[in-house]
């Protein structure tokens, strides 16, 4: 529907004239009566497109399997290049000193999906060889690890709390995590500890110490129910430090990181999806699906031409192009195990979304944006489009290229930098040496991405509706004194 608003205020006025300026119509017009026009009757339609596979571009280490009905069954495991310490403490430590050792699979609170007390069975592998390049989610790690030989096994629930001694000294109960430990026999540790003092040169380069210990392949061998997003896995290793003198003998016990996963090294989640039977019919009748992880994007046709034609064709007075929106009504699906919409959906031209994806960005409002879903009101709203439209108002004179109407809707996980406040990943500026990684924290600050990655957190399903999708066009007629 098309609407002629009431005059605006002066303040609004300016604005206009200062939009005016940047459309390039000149900032010498001085209107004393500006309307503003809503026009609402554009049409979308779009449809449900294959998403299978994802560049290994994650924070997120998934681990489990789940079955919920509308969802379908999913099964995740990862594999992980290490990131060695340097130096490894040998101070007053030697190998006899080693007592023990193991993996510690850390998940921020309420980090899973599923039934928290549902009993699992993690198991780790050591890699026989280094992993691929490039490699993504459909990766089979099957001839990467000897099934015969774990390194540990544990049984485990989503329920044990933990608290890290940086945290309690930092008073952020935000530091606050799950963990699941994975012992594993004192000769691994020692084998590390003997490298390092044999080469230690191999620790200082992930890319030479994967020549020595190619990284590690975690998986789930019993239980179905949950699915976890590891944030962290950490090599931890416990031993002695003694002192000797002649006058007393000490022993402090201690704990050391020899390596562990983190941004800079390889890691890549394996992912497989089994779509139930009814997300498949409701893609075969045309609904429009997304679901992750690798399983459905949508590609939206919007009528970029007819948005630039309205605005054009009014000749009545001078126009100046003030915003569009786009917001899409979302039906969540019921299903056994709360599984969600997806937080961030990302809005792109379809030509350009791989690219995107596979390389460090961030939406710029310009030609990619992005959109929290509103629990609220069941929608996803992009409401900051204008500079898409001025683009090729004045780049391509408002002529559309047929690229340039066809987007794609792909789910995202979004990083925010410390000072800002969102649900979805948010971490501090502690690169913390023990851990190797950034601790997930909250703030109360305006939000603030600073990276977008391919949807990896945690599974969802939404079917959006794009009939009654609002695409709204707002420009001002500005009128000259006479």
């Amino acid at each position: 529907m098309r609407k002629i608003l009431l005059p605006i205020a002066a303040a609004i006025i300016l604005f206009a004239i200062q939009s005016c300026t940047e459309s390039g119509f000149g900032s010498s017009l001085i209107p004393t009566r500006t309307q503003v026009v809503s026009d609402s009757s554009f049409k979308i339609s779009g449809r449900t497109v294959e998403n299978n596979t994802l560049p290994a571009r994650t924070l997120t280490q998934l681990l489990g399997t789940i079955n919920a009905d509308n969802y379908g069954t999913l099964t995740a495991d990862f594999v992980s290049q290490m990131m060695p310490a340097w130096p490894i403490d040998t101070n007053y430590i030697d190998e006899n000193g080693i007592d023990s050792c193991c993996f510690m699979l850390r998940l921020p609170i309420g980090g899973y999906t599923g039934d928290s007390v549902t009993p699992m069975r993690a198991t780790v592998y050591r890699l026989t060889k280094p992993l691929p390049r490039p490699i993504d989610s459909s990766f089979d790690p099957t001839g990467y690890y000897d099934s015969a030989s774990p390194l540990g096994s544990t049984s485990y629930t989503a329920t044990a709390l933990q608290s890290d001694s940086l945290a309690d000294a930092l008073d952020k109960t935000d530091y606050q995590y799950r963990e699941i430990k994975v012992n594993v026999d004192r000769s691994v540790a020692v084998e590390i500890f003997r490298k390092f003092k044999e080469d230690p040169e191999i620790f200082r380069d992930p890319a030479t110490f994967q020549e020595f210990f190619p990284g590690i392949y975690a998986t789930t061998t019993f239980g179905n129910g949950r699915v976890v997003n590891i944030y962290d896995t950490e090599f931890k290793v416990y031993c002695r430090r003694e002192f000797h003198d002649a006058d007393l003998d000490t022993t402090i016990y201690v704990d050391r990181s020899y390596m562990a996963s983190t941004e800079e090294v390889l890691s890549n989640n394996n992912v497989r999806l089994d779509i139930s039977e009814s997300v498949r019919q409701m893609v075969a009748d045309g609904d429009a699906i997304i679901q992750t992880p690798a399983a459905y994007d949508v590609e939206l046709n919007l009528p970029v031409q007819e948005i630039l034609d309205r605005f054009k064709n009014d000749t009545d007075a001078q126009t100046v192009f003030n915003s569009v929106s786009l917001e899409i009504p979302a039906v969540e699906l019921v299903n056994s195990r709360s599984i969600a919409p997806p937080e961030y959906l990302l809005l792109i031209p379809a030509d350009r979304k791989n690219k995107f994806l596979s390389e460090t960005n961030v939406p710029d409002n310009v030609t990619s944006f992005y959109a929290q879903y509103d629990a609220t009101n069941g929608c996803y709203t992009f409401s900051e489009m204008r500079q898409y439209f001025l683009k090729l108002l004045n780049e391509k004179g408002g002529i559309a290229e047929p690229e340039d109407c066809l987007f794609s809707l792909t789910p995202i996980d979004v990083l925010f930098d410390e000072s800002s406040s969102s649900t979805g990943y948010n971490y501090t500026n502690y690169y913390y040496y023990l851990y190797y990684g950034y601790f997930p924290s909250s703030s109360s600050s305006a939000s603030s991405p600073i990276e977008v990655l391919p949807a990896m957190e945690r599974p969802s399903i939404v079917k959006l509706d794009l009939e009654n999708a609002n695409l709204r066009l707002y420009y001002s007629r500005l009128f000259e004194n006479n």
